[in-house]
């Protein structure tokens, strides 16, 4: 790919592992940041990021936290960025927009709808993307190094090793877990191939939370301990991505199971994995 990568949010936990995809294949990329980091393009506003119509452009910056409220703000942003004339444009959306409640794999294609102002503004920003001819990528759970602390795996890896019943709020919600690696590699995919569509990048599979849980205390050699949810519900809670589509129109696959993915986190950690 001789097109540069320019990529917004390009110090958080997505940015960072996307950056290093492109920079170790050769891949010309401009990160650019709202606070000052080392090697990024600080920028008051990212309405002043650098571009020529040969650039294209990953738009990450926008928050992850899914209890927030959002503003317009994200949208005329995204509406602001689309109306310049790049190469082309690959959105990082996100799974939330399907909701929880079904337990059939989710498609790109099926009719989904706004539950809350995260879902709004992801739903908003896909529209003015995929009306400019840009790709949008809807994300699973992602977890891996440098992941926020208040993901559910970091939850469960703050208490190992540890004594007694690793406790959690609530086991039960079965979620789609994806290793940051795989999703910049998705991402960067897009970048090369500019589907102009909607893409699921998930595992293809869900875990209970739960199981994640003790899976992690058995690599951990510390499978006796109970794992404990302060709260339950008879609810429905389930998220998994199909991501046919997606391996037929980038060749892309995960290529880090959660087992695998457990095992490096709990190795930076220091904790030594158990053989058996």
């Amino acid at each position: 790919m001789t097109t540069e990568i320019v990529v917004t949010g390009a110090s958080g936990f997505v940015g960072q592992a996307l950056l290093r995809e492109f920079i170790e294949n050769g891949v010309s990329v401009q990160g650019l940041s709202r606070r000052k980091v080392n090697g990024l393009v600080t920028v008051e506003r990212y309405s002043d990021a650098p571009m020529s119509e040969e650039s294209v452009l990953v738009h990450l910056a926008q928050g992850a936290n899914t209890s927030d409220s959002f503003g317009d703000e994200d949208i005329e942003l995204c509406r602001m960025l689309a109306s310049r004339p790049w190469h082309h444009i690959v959105y990082a959306s996100s799974a939330i927009v399907y909701g929880d409640a079904s337990n059939h794999l989710r498609r790109p294609d099926e009719n989904v709808a706004a539950f809350n102002d995260y879902s709004r503004v992801k739903l908003a920003c896909e529209k003015i993307v995929l009306e400019a001819g840009g790709t949008c990528v809807r994300l699973g759970n992602l977890y891996g190094p440098g992941m926020n602390v208040d993901t559910v795996v970091s939850a469960i890896l703050r208490q190992i090793p540890g004594d007694g019943s690793l406790v959690l709020q609530n086991t039960a919600p079965v979620r789609d877990f994806l290793w940051v690696n795989d999703a910049a590699r998705c991402l960067a995919a897009a970048c090369r191939v500019m589907p102009n569509t909607i893409l699921n990048a998930g595992s293809g599979g869900g875990m209970a939370v739960g199981d994640v849980a003790r899976l992690a205390l058995t690599l951990a050699g510390q499978g006796c301990r109970p794992v404990v949810g302060l709260t339950g519900s008879s609810r429905t809670s389930c998220l998994i991505l199909d991501i046919a589509k997606t391996t037929s129109a980038l060749n892309w696959t995960p290529e880090v199971n959660i087992t695998t993915g457990l095992v490096s986190l709990l190795r930076t950690s220091g904790v030594e994995i158990c053989k058996s």
